[in-house]
């Protein structure tokens, strides 16, 4: 093994063991929750189940690095999304190959949302947040390893914080009948300041297996399973799966999580999600429609979530 790769290991274990540390106190609150949300259409269509399946630009800023390596052509995405109380994304994504075994990528994403009214003498307040980051990918054998290094900025009104992260991930597809695991330490980071208070990122670790299979020899079938522990709530799990109906054409996408996996998970399809894409071949390239849906969680929001991104694959573009 090379001596990037030694390096590489070697650094998942050291954070590994910090990671450890970090969550062995009592629970804290954390900020910049913008790197919570279920991200990218196609993942939130599975309810975020997407640490072992991804091979994607929508892979690393969320997710699992590791899974840029499955990008083989050089890819853009964009995506917008609605949520509550008039709370909206917008996310750009660029990945390409880097030679034979390597993968690039660049994301943004910027959170916004209409004024809040102080119902006072004051001017409404405003709110933003911009999480920008770069990734870098590599295969080996049956390894994918992958790293994202984040810039996060959290504004409001007239007050901002500033924050940076690392992401480190793995995969590893040598598993018999056809299962993935997957593994990602997520925004491993610097404090968020404001004014004069402090509070960590949302460090996230993720844990998921895949199973992929042919179903007659022409539906393909994707399935996989997570398990994730933020730094300040309970430890979840969220299941997944997409059947292409027609190959490189049609897929659908279902998924159920559970936010806390010691309750009673009561109503199993309480918090389910949807999704689909329409993919249409344009010469060399391969334009997509990503849609997911989220329904309101009524114990929490009467509010639906919606994903909606346009993805363009570009089959015979070589930048590297």
């Amino acid at each position: 093994m090379s001596s990037i790769k030694k390096c590489f290991l070697g650094l998942m274990v050291v954070m590994g063991g910090t990671v450890g540390t970090a969550f062995s106190g009592t629970v804290g609150t954390t900020t910049a929750d913008i790197l919570k949300i279920n991200y990218g259409a196609r993942p939130a269509g599975m309810a975020g189940a997407y640490t072992a399946m991804c091979d994607d630009s929508y892979s690393a800023n969320y997710y699992n690095p590791a899974g840029l390596a499955g990008v083989r052509s050089p890819e853009v995405i964009l995506l917008h999304s609605s949520h509550l109380a008039d709370i909206k994304y917008e996310f750009l994504a660029f990945s390409t190959p880097w030679g034979a075994q390597r993968t690039l990528a660049f994301h943004l994403n910027y959170r916004h949302m209409s004024p809040i009214d102080n119902n006072n003498a004051y001017s409404p307040a405003t709110a933003s947040d911009v999480v920008a980051s770069l990734s870098a990918a590599q295969r080996y054998k049956d390894f994918n390893f992958g790293v994202t290094a984040k810039y996060i900025n959290s504004s409001l009104d007239d007050t901002s914080g500033t924050a940076y992260a690392l992401d480190l991930g793995t995969q590893y597809s040598g598993l018999p009948y056809n299962f993935k695991a997957g593994l990602a330490i997520l925004n491993f980071g610097t404090k968020m300041t404001f004014v004069s208070e402090s509070e960590p990122l949302p460090l996230f670790i993720r844990v998921g297996l895949a199973w992929t299979t042919m179903i007659k020899g022409k539906k393909r079938l994707n399935l996989d399973v997570d398990v994730l522990k933020p730094r300040d709530q309970p430890l979840k799990m969220c299941i997944g799966g997409e059947m292409w109906l027609f190959e490189k054409l049609f897929a659908v996408r279902i998924g159920d999580r559970r936010e806390q996996i010691t309750k009673d998970p009561g109503n199993l399809f309480h918090n389910y999600t949807l999704g689909f894409t329409l993919t249409r071949p344009i010469k060399d390239t391969d334009m997509s429609f990503d849609f997911a849906f989220n329904p309101a969680a009524y114990d929490l929001t009467t509010e639906d979530t919606y994903f909606a991104a346009l993805s363009f694959r570009f089959n015979h573009l070589k930048i590297f």
